[in-house]
């Protein structure tokens, strides 16, 4: 919930999702919004995720940025958050 509430209000993204690729890794795709800057839109939600985690203690969590669009799940869902598979 925390990741849904800072990256709502972040300027110029359309949708994005978080996906948690490795114990410690964080990997987030995204839409910029119609004449967004792809790069700038980056840095202001790496630099938002990474103040959260740093204010939870999480410093050691990496974050990527994913080349591939948000998706949608099999069954046809939009899940904003996805958490680690196991």
């Amino acid at each position: 919930m925390a990741f849904g509430t800072l990256l709502d209000r972040v300027p110029g993204i359309a949708q994005f999702q978080v996906v948690q690729s490795a114990p410690a890794t964080l990997r987030v795709r995204l839409t910029q919004a119609d004449g967004a800057d792809p790069d700038h839109v980056w840095r202001s939600v790496h630099e938002e995720i990474s103040r959260l985690l740093a204010e939870h203690k999480a410093e050691r969590v990496a974050l990527e940025r994913a080349e591939e669009p948000p998706e949608q799940s099999a069954s046809g869902k939009f899940r904003r958050i996805i958490p680690l598979a196991r």
